[in-house]
């Protein structure tokens, strides 16, 4: 399958359009005068600072190309600026639902084909299996979420899709409970997200228990794959589902931070932390003492910018999601709050950025718990919306014509008067 990778500057060139069209958006819209985008305009600083300081960090070819990556990785969540507007995000997912079909179609024969390895769902789909409720009546996406399911399924050796399926599905059942209860519900998944991944991370930091030593305790999963590796080689692989991949890169990433002192600052946007070489790579030139990236995003953060970068980037996350609880006029925007929080929880283990398809489904529900036009929708304009989102104009009911017309003068209204 190695015809199917691009050559190495298209993405880049494509990860640097997006990531200077959300940065122009954000100050042509001077969203950084508005105070519910505090923290992420002191995280974009804090990143701008970390990127700088990286550029005088590290020399050569292979020095520059991986600060540029990182860059690009630590300057993801800017994505959740444009996506906060309800008129850039509705055509983003218009344009995908278009395609989504053959998409899923190539995708989901590729993920069956004994070369492939890990297959992760379309963008899009993780946000729509998380209000099911709206568009179940909605032939074309009732299709898109099947097809998504029996594909997350395909891939199951993709832990953490099955996971964040299961999770939407659960978030998404929680619409159709008594409105107390929902709010109870809400607020109660809400702070656990929050709470346990810190416990869990004080009681592994202590010794005192290992969540992932535990699970691995289990009985073994074993699957066997076949991918495409290095020179187009097909390379075999055993793995072990509920093995322990996370306690080895937390001690090294922690004992790295420790003996290179940058615990509080960090090691610079650009610079990694030191490895024992497992994954080494044979290229002159390349320093295969330092890793750059790893598979979760918060090591990732505290590598480039220590303790205070992981503050900070908790607190975007945290006044994401609480602005979504405590001050939505619709019942949508909470459940997408505790989304907000889970995907908080999940860049522990995992969730890596680098203006990849999937991020766009992470920032969409960052950029709509931060957005005060989606968090001042009523419920039947948040579900108008997300439902014209899978037809064209042409084929939404005059009802439905009149209700988008008359949603967008108010939002129109609203920007006159700011």
């Amino acid at each position: 399958m190695g015809w199917l990778k691009l050559p190495y500057f298209i993405p880049i060139f494509i990860q640097i359009i997006l990531a200077v069209y959300s940065l122009c958006y954000l100050f042509q819209n001077k969203c950084y005068l508005k105070l519910y985008y505090l923290f992420p305009v002191i995280v974009l600083i804090l990143v701008s600072i970390g990127i700088f300081r990286g550029m005088f960090a590290v020399e050569g070819y292979w020095g520059y190309k991986g600060w540029l990556q990182c860059s690009l990785s630590a300057l993801t969540f800017v994505l959740l600026f444009p996506l906060g507007n309800p008129s850039v995000s509705g055509k983003i997912l218009q344009s995908w639902n278009k395609y989504i079909f053959l998409s899923f179609l190539f995708v989901g024969i590729w993920a069956m084909l004994p070369t492939s390895y890990v297959f992760h769902v379309p963008f899009t789909y993780n946000f729509y299996v998380l209000l099911f409720s709206i568009i179940i009546n909605d032939s074309k996406a009732r299709f898109i979420i099947i097809c998504g399911i029996v594909c997350t399924l395909i891939g199951f050796e993709n832990r953490s899709g099955v996971i964040k399926t299961l999770i939407g599905i659960f978030l998404c059942t929680t619409l159709w409970l008594p409105e107390l209860l929902r709010k109870i519900t809400n607020h109660t998944l809400h702070f656990a997200f929050y709470v346990i991944p810190i416990v869990l991370l004080v009681l592994g930091l202590t010794g005192t228990f290992n969540i992932f030593q535990d699970l691995s305790s289990v009985e073994s999963t074993e699957v066997t794959m076949t991918f495409t590796g290095n020179d187009d080689e097909e390379v075999v692989v055993n793995e072990d589902l509920t093995a322990d991949t996370r306690t080895a890169l937390y001690e090294e990433v922690i004992a790295s931070a420790i003996m290179g002192d940058y615990v509080l600052f960090g090691n610079t946007v650009g610079r990694g932390n030191t490895h024992n070489g497992e994954w080494s790579q044979d290229i002159e030139g390349y320093d295969d003492s330092e890793r750059l990236m790893n598979e979760a995003m918060m090591l990732n953060i505290f590598t480039w910018m220590g303790i205070i970068g992981i503050i900070l980037y908790t607190l975007m996350y945290l006044q994401a999601s609480c602005l979504g609880i405590f001050c939505s006029r619709n019942k949508y925007i909470p459940v997408i709050a505790c989304a907000t929080a889970f995907h908080w929880a999940m860049s522990w283990m995992e969730e890596p950025t680098q203006f990849k398809p999937m991020d766009f489904s992470f920032f969409i529900l960052l950029g709509i718990c931060f957005s005060s036009r989606f968090r001042k929708m009523s419920d039947a304009e948040f579900s108008l919306w997300f439902r014209s989102c899978f037809a064209s104009p042409q084929k939404l009911s005059a009802y439905d014509v009149f209700n988008r017309i008359r949603l967008a003068l108010v939002v129109k209204h609203k920007m006159r008067q700011k």
